[in-house]
């Protein structure tokens, strides 16, 4: 068995240490304990195993979600019949099951309105795993779409809005990607912007279109 310390002079608060692992390990425990400590004070759980809970009952991820590749199908000004894609990717360590995501448009000249029946998603990257979702919209810049059932911690889903029309003046459009855990008494996450582009069409410019 190893001894943590060869000699201990109380008057100095000194303690030599028998080996450099010994120092790593007291100085690990301490840390940790400080940690647990910090949040217990805070009244959040600590298990590492289960999702960050509040005092008050509020569920939060643990292993934030991470926004992944944002992309349209067609990315000139007034086209109709585009699809906006916005990845989502669910760390294994997340915890909770991924219940809803709200899409804001934070950036760009024109409000762009979608077409809430033609929401969907699919898992994985392959449109044939298709998972049900249900969009509706508080405001006309935001969209919440929920889950039928809860993504789960690992996986990676894409979610697909449809426009009505693109934008009719082109520039950057920034969307912001909050994430939610499957419940009601749940704390969201901000996970990033989602940027689109869209290009004016010089051909319809020249004819002297708006």
């Amino acid at each position: 068995m190893e001894h943590v310390a060869t000699e201990v002079n109380p008057q100095m608060g000194l303690v030599r240490w028998k080996s450099h692992q010994s120092v790593q390990r007291y100085y690990r425990q301490g840390v940790g304990v400080a940690v647990l400590g910090l949040l217990a004070w805070a009244g959040v759980a600590t298990d590492p195993a289960a999702a960050v809970r509040f005092a008050d009952g509020t569920v939060q991820f643990a292993g934030v979600p991470l926004l992944g590749k944002v992309s349209t199908t067609d990315n000139h000004v007034w086209a109709w019949g585009a699809t906006y894609f916005f990845t989502v990717k669910v760390p294994a360590d997340a915890s909770e099951p991924l219940g809803r995501v709200v899409l804001q448009q934070k950036e760009g000249v024109d409000s762009v309105s979608f077409n809430l029946k033609r929401t969907y998603a699919y898992l994985a990257g392959d449109r044939h795993q298709r998972v049900s979702v249900e969009a509706s919209n508080s405001d006309k810049d935001s969209i919440e779409i929920r889950f039928t059932e809860p993504v789960p911690p690992g996986s990676t889903v894409t979610l697909g809005l449809r426009p009505y029309n693109n934008p009719d003046t082109g520039g950057v459009y920034l969307f912001g990607v909050t994430t939610f855990p499957q419940g009601d008494k749940v704390r969201g996450q901000f996970i990033g912007y989602g940027r689109l582009q869209f290009y004016e069409n010089s051909f319809f410019r020249s004819w002297g279109w708006p």
